[in-house]
């Protein structure tokens, strides 16, 4: 009973689909996950290790995002396609880790306990997608203290295909989880049997919205891909490929030993308000100041053999507040990217030589350049990255044609900025019914090891009124370096050191 075999024929998949359906076919990028710490004031009557009565709250989910009942049909092929199963068995999409904590767990052993949980959770592959949609939360109780009466703490952990969804679209999922949480059984039964509505999917960006590429865009685009390292120097293109650019081992994947490494930092409020203050003051925006400290960091930790000392990553863009067919709540693939270029000249400003300790009027003026080009990234759909995917053609001999090669980017940064769980609250959606004592107090966005991405993947989340949470993560054996558990930790250590070191300016 509940088998998913019945199928309503959705969409096909457009070019940005077959992008991320076609790495989760090869096993390239496996799980995208986002974390959510809830807490629960008045247990009475809800078992968080019943995973039964979670089941409301995920009916509720597919009810408001269609996407959530959507399997993939053909993911094989250069021709998949969405389609629905007529009835959906959530037990498929729903799992359990009982957590056993030491005599004194701290927030810390929390930390380090979801991290372990979620490596595991990044590298299963989704099965049987074709009938099932891919996606599953898994819940993570955790136990108080002894002696504390506190509230009930369990992460939630929802993964999914990146075809199903960005970055912002997991917090989506988390807002409307907390939504169906708070309404308990009132509108949905505990059986694990769901007949999807037949809500049409959103549609694709393709389709939302027309992403102009310029004759110029188009060109250099192609003269990077096409032209010698040396003769681009000459042209002064900006080639990631170029010898002097840190990336790491050459792309690699072995199926047998794929895993994805992470490391967590964790910003305390109080840090976090003083650095944006003091962001506020420079006139730049807190990405902007990521960026130009991490390659700072990364340039200081990694061996001094390196020779490659030039960086290029990525910052990830959202083009949601430009297209009227999206909603701020919607499931959707809606980000493109914007391009950093780091050299050794350019760091060699950022420090004060008075002392060697404080950022100079060099290092900000850097990370307002940054912040301005970001801001002009965001505000147009024209010229993006994302918009070069009809000329990719075949994206299995596209992808499988990236291994063995030197990667394009050093890092990633993906920064989902400020996640408030009460926006769009139960109150606008469900006045009639009495909200249970649910919130979320932590979140923590993790992508996958991903075969042909950046070496080093930073993403980022804050909570409305709460910490920050900085992950880095990357595929295991790539970074060419000796230890990369240590080589990773140090990176973290050093930013945590630049942040404390800009607060005490």
């Amino acid at each position: 009973m509940g088998d998913e075999t019945s199928f309503q024929v959705l969409r096909e998949a457009s070019n940005n689909d077959k992008r991320t359906l076609v790495r989760h076919s090869l096993g390239f990028y496996r799980a995208l996950i986002l974390n959510g710490l809830y807490t629960l004031q008045d247990t009475a009557g809800f078992d968080v290790k019943d995973t039964s009565h979670f089941i409301p709250a995920l009916k509720h989910c597919i009810a408001v995002h269609p996407i959530l009942s959507a399997a993939v049909q053909n993911q094989d092929t250069e021709t998949p396609r969405f389609v629905r199963p007529t009835s959906l068995n959530l037990h498929n999409h729903l799992d359990l880790v009982d957590t056993a904590l030491s005599a004194e767990p701290s927030s810390e052993d929390d930390l380090s306990i979801i991290t372990q949980i979620t490596k595991g959770v990044h590298d299963k592959v989704f099965p049987q997608v074709d009938q099932r949609p891919p996606w599953k939360i898994v819940v993570v109780p955790l136990p108080n203290k002894p002696g504390e009466t506190g509230p009930q703490r369990v992460y939630i952990i929802f993964a999914y295909s990146h075809s199903h969804g960005d970055g912002k679209s997991g917090l989506a999922f988390h807002r409307t989880f907390l939504q169906g949480l708070k309404m308990g059984e009132s509108r949905y039964d505990c059986s694990p049997i769901y007949q999807p509505p037949s809500t049409p999917l959103p549609p694709p960006l393709e389709k939302a919205c027309k992403l102009p590429i310029s004759w110029s865009y188009l060109l250099q685009t192609f003269l990077k891909s096409a032209i010698p390292d040396t003769v681009q120097r000459l042209l002064t293109f900006q080639s990631s490929g170029s010898p002097n650019i840190w990336t790491g081992e050459p792309t690699s994947y072995d199926p047998s030993n794929f895993r994805t490494g992470s490391e967590v930092l964790i910003i305390k409020k109080a840090q976090l308000d003083s650095i944006l203050q003091i962001c506020r003051d420079h006139k730049v925006r807190f990405t902007g100041v990521f960026n130009h400290l991490l390659v700072s960091v990364v340039d200081n930790i990694l061996p001094k053999e390196t020779p490659a000392r030039t960086f290029h990553g990525d910052i990830v863009v959202d083009l949601r507040s430009l297209i009227p067919a999206f909603a701020p709540n919607d499931m959707t693939n809606s980000v493109s990217a914007m391009y950093e270029t780091s050299t050794p000249s350019q760091r060699s400003s950022h420090l004060n030589s008075a002392d060697g300790l404080k950022y100079s009027d060099a290092f900000w003026e850097s990370a307002r350049e940054t912040t301005t080009r970001l801001a002009e990234c965001a505000k147009t759909l024209s010229d993006q990255p994302i918009g070069l995917m009809p000329y990719v053609g075949k994206f299995r001999p596209w992808l499988l044609g990236k291994l063995s090669k030197k990667r394009d980017l050093s890092y990633e940064i993906s920064n989902l900025v400020v996640f408030d769980p009460q926006a769009g609250s139960l109150s606008e959606t469900a006045s009639d019914i009495e909200p249970k004592g649910w919130n979320i107090e932590r979140m923590i966005f993790s992508q996958p090891a991903d075969v042909t991405g950046a070496a080093l993947s930073f993403q980022l989340v804050s909570i409305q009124g709460g910490d920050m949470l900085i992950t880095l993560n990357w595929q295991l054996g790539v970074l060419g370096v000796p230890k990369e558990e240590v080589f990773v930790k140090d990176i973290l250590a050093g930013i945590d050191a630049a942040l404390t070191r800009i607060c005490s300016e």
